[in-house]
């Protein structure tokens, strides 16, 4: 057996098609951790030159902070002293990213709970695990990939506000300019329904459709958040041509 297969029968796939790429053992990622910096908010950064590599990603009428100049390091300190909406609070730290920050696939999860927050890393446990299997099986280590939340601070058991929402978009879309991936994976309904500004709330409604990030040419893939597939086992097979999707748009751009 293969290690495609076992990281398939991982996910509790049975059945599925050979690839020529083989699989490599999973490492652990690369994890940033962003301690809070109790100083003034972002906009009082001064943001360094322009990025000509990156692209044209621009937050709309939900941009709340100039950060369209700022690279990697004044966009985390941005992020670390940010007091936009209430939720700074309650955030002992804030989650900022992990991973290859050129990387060719961008995986965006949703609001970080608490176990996250005190891990300082985006899915992590049992949905961790998951994640990397689900990776391993179309030959990704985690750390070849770049992984963010929709929130940047704890959010636990209800959906963001549209403040809350609002006042991470900026940053979010800024990381997304400087990673420039060939497709985006977007993981859950609530990171989808609010990057795609969609009404839909199933998160069915939401993958069944090919998307591109709003205002770009990125390719956006909907599927579940492994923690959802956890709880839902037979979800795996539709998350698992989710991937190939993906998959496939990537090949288009090599």
């Amino acid at each position: 057996m293969s290690l495609q297969q076992q990281y398939l029968e991982a996910m509790g796939i049975e059945s599925w098609q050979r690839r020529d790429r083989p699989v490599e053992v999973v490492e652990p990622a690369l994890v940033e951790i962003i301690p809070v910096v109790e100083s003034a908010a972002p906009s009082t950064i001064e943001a360094p030159s322009p990025i000509a590599s990156a692209p044209s990603v621009q937050a709309t009428e939900e941009m709340v902070v100039d950060v369209t100049s700022m690279d990697w390091d004044s966009l985390r300190a941005a992020v670390a002293s940010c007091t936009q909406c209430e939720l700074h609070h309650q955030s002992q730290q804030r989650l900022f990213g992990a991973g290859e920050q050129q990387a060719t696939w961008m995986i965006i999860a949703g609001p970080p709970g608490r176990v996250e927050a005190q891990q300082g890393e985006p899915v992590v446990d049992a949905a961790g695990q998951l994640l990397n299997e689900m990776l391993a099986a179309i030959g990704l280590k985690r750390h070849q990939v770049y992984l963010t939340n929709l929130l940047k601070c704890q959010l636990e058991a209800r959906t963001p506000n549209i403040e809350e929402a609002a006042s991470c978009t900026p940053y979010l879309l800024r990381q997304i300019a400087l990673v420039q991936p060939s497709v985006i994976l977007v993981m859950g309904a609530v990171a989808a329904r609010h990057l795609l500004k969609s009404d839909l709330t199933a998160i069915d409604a939401l993958r069944s459709s090919s998307h591109r990030l709003p205002g770009s040419t990125i390719p956006l893939v909907v599927t579940y958040h492994p923690a959802d597939l956890l709880r839902t086992p037979a979800d795996k097979r539709k998350a698992w041509q989710d991937l190939q999707q993906a998959q496939a748009f990537v090949a288009q751009t090599d």
